[in-house]
């Protein structure tokens, strides 16, 4: 099978499990129409806190055991090797989330009531607590599907990530609703959600991997300080990855905003967090060919398929901006009806998904050659630079400040990684390749602000919303060309 099939299998698979994500959106209205706004504000705020924790545990070692297991796979004489490092990324990811779970239950209360005003900690601290128990097992599921990715099985990540996990987290929710109708519900709701998608890595991994060479590695246990070296500072620069995306939202309750106000940022954010997940249709398809050309100093076909999967991702992503672009306060409105105020500060937070589906595969070119350290230090710098902003706008623009710094550290941290995979790979983006959806974004984008300031009454009705969407997404299609299109549509027929 050649590298494009295979590429091709592989991000059909991933949109598959894309589909299945449709259940977000309906968790996101159920959740805020059952349990309410305060109480989706509080758990956003718990939740993001635990995302942020999960990867400065996991995401070195994960993405260590997709390499290391993609380098060693193919090779029978060294899997001794695949399972050393294996018992690594197990041993240390889950261990040390065993301490931050004891610590999180003997401190974490005392440290949140330094950020946060008592009414506010006190409804996080449930949520929290309940959320930290799901941590260990968290880890052991990612290491695992991490290591079938290094396989080059793409199906479980996409089953789990795609479908499980959004539909499981959904009939959770609506289930301890009747039993707990408050903050210990959806606390709930999350906890058995990730018990879960923990059995089911269990599964995973007696179907595609050894139990026996696993438990032998372990009582054979040494460190491995190549995944170590590699995995340490993956760690922290995921973390912060995580944490300039999600220090908006953990910022304003310190200011003082409402869970009210804070569930309603967070249902516009994560509204448009969902489009993120376009690049991960193909990013995580392309991740394991990233090792092999890089391991066979293929710079040129890296280069290719870098750009040509680069421009696939715009090329879909864009519409779906224009989309939200037009129907942003409906979406909201959806939600709940409470989130009626003005969605101004969505316009901003559509640069996110953009600046990050259009380029970020450059980063994962960085992490999967094994240059963590690098990235770690823009990260930090971006970071630093996502506090700084938010400390100046949140006071004086509110939420729409918070967006702004958000939309800032993501454009430049993906300047930066764009910049590295050249350095550190040679990787180039080929303008020819990538250029059309730029260019079409910049010229629809433009004729949606003239039509809106030109014709206000498009935006007062779904009828003249669905003529102003129409309108920009003919313009964009003429603007890629017919052949574009027709390369794309060959391109979805292909993979379905």
């Amino acid at each position: 099978m050649s590298i494009d099939s295979e590429l091709q299998k592989g991000a059909f698979v991933n949109f598959l499990g894309v589909i299945g994500k449709v259940a977000t959106p309906l968790f996101l209205i159920l959740v805020n129409r059952l349990y309410g706004p305060d109480v989706f504000g509080i758990y956003i705020t718990a939740m993001i806190t635990v995302e942020i924790v999960i990867a400065f545990l996991t995401s070195g070692f994960k993405d260590g055991a997709l390499i290391f297991v993609a380098r060693y796979a193919d090779d029978k004489g060294e899997q001794t090797l695949l399972y050393r490092s294996l018992c690594n990324a197990f041993g240390w990811s889950i261990g040390f989330s065993v301490i931050v779970l004891i610590f999180g239950f003997l401190f974490g209360e005392r440290l949140l009531e330094f950020i946060y005003a008592d009414d506010f900690n006190a409804g996080l601290f449930i949520v929290f607590k309940f959320m930290l128990f799901a941590i260990p097992f968290m880890a052991f599921e990612r290491v695992v599907l991490a290591a079938t990715q290094g396989l080059m099985i793409m199906k479980y990540d996409a089953l789990s990530n795609g479908w499980i996990r959004p539909i499981a987290l959904l009939f959770f929710a609506v289930f301890f609703w009747f039993i707990y109708p408050d903050l210990k519900g959806i606390a709930l709701a999350y906890l058995c959600t990730q018990l879960t998608l923990f059995l089911i890595s269990v599964w995973v991994y007696s179907r595609q991997l050894s139990w026996k060479k696993l438990w032998y590695g372990f009582r054979n246990f040494s460190i491995d300080k190549q995944l170590l070296d590699f995995a340490i500072p993956q760690n922290i620069n995921m973390t912060l990855n995580r944490f300039i995306t999600g220090i908006d939202v953990l910022m304003l309750p310190a200011f003082g905003f409402s869970a009210t106000v804070v569930g309603f940022y967070g249902a516009g954010a994560m509204i448009i967090r969902e489009v993120k997940a376009i690049k991960g249709i193909f990013s995580t398809a392309f991740s394991p060919f990233i090792v092999r050309f890089h391991k066979e100093s293929e710079t040129e076909k890296l280069s290719h398929n870098f750009s040509r999967t680069a421009g696939w991702i715009a090329t879909l992503t864009i519409p779906v901006l224009l989309l939200i672009a037009v129907f942003k306060q409906d979406l909201l409105s959806i939600i709940h009806p409470e989130y009626g105020g003005t969605s101004t500060f969505m316009y901003f937070l559509l640069l996110i998904p953009y600046s990050y589906c259009s380029f970020s595969l450059a980063g994962n070119i960085v992490a999967m050659t094994g240059h963590s350290k690098l990235t770690l230090l823009n990260s930090l710098f971006v970071s630093a630079l996502n506090i700084i902003l938010n400390f100046i706008l949140i006071p004086v623009l509110g939420i729409t400040g918070a967006a702004i710094s958000s939309a800032t550290a993501m454009i430049l941290l993906n300047i930066l990684e764009v910049w590295e995979a050249n350095y550190v790979s040679g990787a180039k983006l080929y303008f020819k390749e990538i250029y059309k959806p730029h260019l079409a974004a910049l010229i629809s984008s433009g004729i949606f602000i003239l039509l809106i300031n030109t014709f206000p009454l498009l935006s007062y009705s779904i009828q003249g919303k669905i003529v102003l969407f129409l309108i920009t997404l003919g313009i964009y299609s003429l603007v890629i060309g017919t052949s574009q299109i027709k390369r794309l549509i060959a391109k979805i027929r292909e993979l379905l």
